[in-house]
């Protein structure tokens, strides 16, 4: 979820150059030998040696790590970090005993052939010795709901003690924002896990009763996504309970305002060997307005949510935000029996005061900063209710492939043609007069 930014690993080639000496007359000028170009290359030749063999310390340092995780080896983990970094050290060992309950089907680390910062970079002559700050990639599967590893950016400082390579952060970089570890649950606390059929919810201790409410909640939902989403997806779902919203912020690495939000569905979109589908698929709820909802509420919710986690292979970051809410608003809000005035008090407000939307809700009105974050939601949901009303759920869930499997733009105008014979500008006009209809 978090570009890397490339640190960069430098060393100095001397110039080698040509001594030209005068002679007799009758004698050429000669070069002189050259030990220095050839000293330049076996230094040259050296630094790369040495690279080779550090990256292969400490790609074994983090192989050690990884399996000691899989396997539950606690003096092994132990065993990797830097004695002297004891604040690092205990963070470290309460991850590692915090991840104990979540069901792991794999773990691994893969450094990166990306630049790198090293040891000259001011953030790490704190270490006094040779220390060395690649970028890595954790990648996990969740046993029995990632179909693929997930990836995560972590920014580990590697130092050298006695010949030995060994772990001594992950955070020495706090200034630089494309440098930063990815965060999950267990680096906050012990994590519990509640199981559904179809649901695997992972929290905290002392919200045991919560996290089996939203196993069943998210159980109920896969079905519903389905109906109208159909089998095409993996029915089941990974559920994320932080403790509090600022943790929340923290595992999204996002800063944004989050108060409005109940829950949000993440994934990482791969752009490497491991494929273009997404992996990762999780729901994580904002624990501090989650707990305000009724039955009801988290019922919509968790299959707002659910249908995202459906959609996603057909939901590119260039389909409109409109389709991609609205979508997950008319699943969530099946079944729950309310009118269009009581999802869309806020816009209907409006509308009974004369001030009647003039356009679809932009991809920047979804912002939590909006503070009418609330009727682009309902303007959104009314907007692919029109469509479900007009072609159906099958034909709806048609265009939205259709737009996701489109590019440019203007990736709006062919689906729209196809599937409701009408152009963008006549789908707007229509969908202002049905929001007077429907709200008035």
């Amino acid at each position: 979820m978090r570009a890397a930014l490339a640190g960069f690993l430098a060393f100095e080639l001397l110039a080698a150059g040509f001594l030209v000496t005068a002679g007799r007359p009758d004698r050429p000028a000669t070069t002189a030998p050259q030990p220095r170009r050839d000293a330049t290359r076996s230094k040259a030749d050296s630094v790369e040696r040495e690279a080779r063999e550090r990256k292969r310390a400490v790609a074994a340092v983090l192989d050690v790590r990884a399996r000691a995780i899989r396997t539950r080896d606690r003096n092994a983990f132990a065993g990797t970090l830097d004695p002297t970094q004891v604040a690092f050290v205990t963070r470290q060992v309460a991850m590692f005993d915090a991840i104990r309950k979540v069901p792991l089907a794999s773990w691994r680390y893969d450094l990166s052939d990306d630049r790198d910062f090293t040891q000259e970079s001011s953030y790490l002559r704190k270490y006094r010795g040779e220390a060395w700050a690649p970028r890595a990639v954790l990648r996990y599967q969740l046993e029995g709901f990632d179909d693929a590893p997930t990836a995560a950016e972590q920014f580990f400082t590697f130092v050298r003690r006695d010949g030995r390579w060994l772990t001594a952060s992950d955070d020495d970089f706090p200034d630089v924002s494309d440098r930063q570890t990815a965060r999950d649950l267990w680096d906050f606390g012990p994590v519990e896990v509640a199981t559904g059929a179809r649901s695997l919810v992972l929290g905290h201790p002392g919200h045991a009763a919560l996290l089996r409410d939203i196993a069943r909640q998210t159980d109920a939902a896969v079905p519903r996504v389905t109906a109208v989403w159909g089998t095409a997806w993996a029915r089941r779902a990974v559920v994320v309970v932080p403790r509090t919203q600022r943790e929340l912020a923290a595992i999204l690495g996002d800063s944004t305002d989050l108060s409005k939000i109940a829950a949000v569905a993440v994934a990482e979109l791969p752009g490497d060997a491991t494929g273009s589908h997404p992996v990762g698929n999780r729901v994580i709820v904002n624990p501090d307005n989650f707990r305000r909802l009724g039955t009801n509420g988290r019922r919509v919710v968790l299959t707002h949510e659910v249908t995202h986690v459906a959609s996603r292979d057909s939901s590119g970051a260039d389909v409109p935000t409109w389709l991609v809410e609205g979508l997950a608003d008319y699943v969530g809000y099946l079944g729950t029996g309310l009118s269009a005035k009581a999802i869309c008090q806020e816009l209907a407000v409006e509308v009974r005061n004369g001030r009647r939307p003039t356009a679809l809700p932009t991809d920047s009105d979804f912002s939590g900063r909006n503070d009418r974050l609330a009727q682009a939601y309902e303007g959104a949901w009314l907007a692919v209710r029109m469509i479900a009303d007009r072609i159906g759920e099958r034909g709806l869930v048609a265009f939205y492939r259709a737009v996701g499997a489109a590019s440019g733009k203007d990736r709006l105008r062919e689906p729209l043609a196809a599937s409701l014979h009408l152009t963008p500008q006549a789908f707007t006009t229509a969908w202002r007069s049905y929001v007077v209809e429907q709200l008035a």
